[in-house]
């Protein structure tokens, strides 16, 4: 005889297999006949047929059987009801039919990454159980909200998640946010957008997440009430054509971690009122014309939790602030920190000292005069620094060896700018572009000053180095042969200098270098020949009448041909798992990090 407790058990059990019988989407029910007629009608819409739907082999009666169709049953109802269409990246082609409305069950709609062309039909967006709609990657046009309003009299939306980015829309009807009241997340990003930004967002209190970058945005800012939007935590409008100054009630979003302005028209200072925003980590207002540098730091230092600050091309000509004397005491967790392209003055500043955590570090293209200081190699965490195109003077440090994140003792905690939902890339004037879509390589820059003396050879121990570019200075001496030990080095750019002597042979050792410069310096000798050095151009030691080697004079002229070796060209056409053209464009792009090309 079972026991109580046994026949709880089967109780439960049996409880539990009925319910489970009760959702299948197949035996003794199948999908209301309503429901079909929807599916169906969407299907008719579309250039290409779905397979097992109607119109194509093996098809089904039972619409809780066709491919992407998910069922289950309701109290009270003797069929099975659609509550989730998922055609994710199925090439379907046609246009978007209202008649998807009817699924008055639905709850989860995603047909991203197709070829769904023309409007978007604003029933879609009423629909009354529907919380997730993404339609991101297609090709609609149109206007969102065309023909609102659309949803019945006191009907309510429960849509959440709203995702239309990477498609052609071309407006937002201004109050087409007032019928979406929980709408949490929205993304409308790399569309062609034109207009305002809708001020109807602001009746959307449960937002947390809204993205309108990659478009054409105009006006200001100022028609948004960011302090009914306490709940925001990402904000994206980067590079669009927003005027006007930075809203301060944005200061009221208490739990913002993102905020990207990056490349629009924004002027005036950052509100001293941002030093509220406690929860910040990631701030770009990059390609703007900000001013008062000295007012956003110190706004900004309060922001305890900020890893990434990006303030490049702002400022213009301003005097980079010292540091306790301007009130600026630094930021304890920053991590990565971009000033450049702003023409400031002055020299480098003590406030970074306190950035104890900082991992990349660019304020290329200034005009920062005076001597690369030595407490700049005290770092435990630097592992990036371009100070390119400035004024600086005196010798290289030798406190730059002791950089601990370089020396291939501690492994390299790289920043990582997935996390944050954006990219970025170094950028050359001449050379092009190319993106960091994750993480940022270990490089010193510190091309374009007036750095003079020998090159120390104590910098050969930063073996986790990928780039060196002292180009454009004034450095004399030979080629340390010490920089052999650089053996994660893929970028060498030693050009415009007055250094003499060989070239060492130990650099052939340099297996994964893919770019080497040193043109226009006073070399002397033979070139080597063995190892990367015979798939080097030879541009890349002209100016230098001195030298000479098997394949390439001191002017730059090809005086013969590399034999094959398919010992070299197995090593040399493949790096980390990608072509050596890869490398090569990697190498000669590594200028300035945050300059965004205009």
């Amino acid at each position: 005889m079972l026991r109580v407790s046994e026949l709880s058990l089967v109780s439960v059990s049996c409880v539990f297999i009925f319910s489970v019988i009760c959702q299948l989407p197949c035996g003794a029910w199948s999908c209301a006949p309503a429901d079909r007629t929807a599916l169906s009608s969407f299907s008719n819409n579309l250039g290409t047929a779905i397979d097992g739907w109607p119109g194509a082999e093996n098809s089904s009666g039972d619409c809780c059987r066709w491919l992407g169709v998910h069922c289950r049953r309701f109290e009270a109802e003797d069929e099975l009801r659609v509550v989730t269409l998922d055609l994710a990246v199925r090439g379907l082609t046609g246009a978007l039919p209202s008649t998807l409305a009817h699924l008055d069950r639905l709850r989860v709609l995603n047909l991203s990454g197709n070829s769904l062309h023309g409007d978007l039909p604003p029933a879609l967006l009423h629909m009354p159980r529907l919380q997730v709609l993404d339609l991101s990657h297609n090709n609609l046009t149109g206007e969102l909200g065309l023909g609102e309003p659309a949803a019945p009299p006191g009907a309510a939306s429960s849509l959440a998640h709203l995702d239309v980015s990477f498609n052609s829309l071309s407006r937002i009807r201004s109050g087409v946010f007032l019928g979406l009241p929980r709408l949490r997340s929205f993304s409308a990003d790399s569309n062609l957008l034109a207009g305002a930004v809708p001020g109807s967002l602001s009746s959307c209190s449960e937002l947390e997440y809204l993205n309108m970058a990659n478009n054409s945005l105009h006006g200001t800012l100022a028609g948004l009430n960011f302090s009914r939007l306490t709940r925001l935590r990402a904000l994206h409008l980067y590079w669009n054509r927003l005027s006007g100054r930075l809203p301060a009630s944005l200061s009221d979003c208490r739990e913002l971690r993102v905020l990207n302005l990056r490349r629009n028209n924004l002027s005036g200072q950052v509100p001293a009122a941002f030093r509220r925003l406690q929860a910040l980590t990631f701030f770009d207002i990059g390609n703007n014309s900000v001013t008062g540098i000295a007012a956003a730091l110190r706004a900004l230092q309060d922001c305890r939790a900020l890893a990434v600050l990006i303030l490049t091309t702002n400022f213009h000509g301003e005097e980079m602030p010292g540091g306790t004397a301007a009130g600026i005491r630094g930021f304890r967790s920053l991590r990565l920190l971009g000033i450049a392209n702003c023409a400031l003055r002055g020299g480098m500043p003590a406030w970074l000292r306190a950035s104890a955590r900082l991992g990349v570090l660019d304020l290329s293209w200034n005009q920062l005069v005076g001597e690369i200081p030595s407490w700049l190699g005290g770092f435990g965490s630097l592992y990036r620094i371009d100070l390119s195109n400035n004024e600086l003077a005196g010798q290289i440090s030798v406190s730059l060896a002791r950089l601990r994140s370089l020396d291939g003792h501690v492994p390299c905690e790289q920043v990582s700018m997935s996390q944050y939902g954006v990219r970025l890339y170094n950028w050359h004037v001449e050379r092009g572009q190319l993106w960091y879509d994750h993480y940022i390589p270990p490089s010193l820059d510190l091309s374009g000053n007036d750095l003079a003396g020998a090159i120390p050879p104590v910098l050969g121990g930063l073996r986790a180095l990928n780039i060196l570019n002292l180009s454009w200075n004034a450095l004399s001496g030979p080629i340390p042969a010490a920089l052999v030990g650089l053996n994660a080095l893929q970028t060498l750019d030693l050009s415009n200098n007055g250094l003499a002597g060989e070239i060492p042979a130990a650099l052939e050792g340099l297996t994964f270098m893919s770019s080497f410069d040193v043109s226009h310096n006073r070399l002397s000798g033979r070139i080597p020949a063995a190892g990367q050095f015979s798939t080097f151009p030879c541009s890349s030691f002209a100016g230098n009448p001195g030298l000479g080697g098997k394949y390439c004079d001191g002017d730059g002229g090809v005086v013969g041909e590399p034999e094959p070796d398919g010992t070299l060209l197995a090593g040399g056409s493949e790096m980390f798992g990608l072509p050596l053209w890869i490398g090569v464009i990697f190498g000669l792009s590594a200028t300035s990090l945050f300059m965004w090309l205009g």
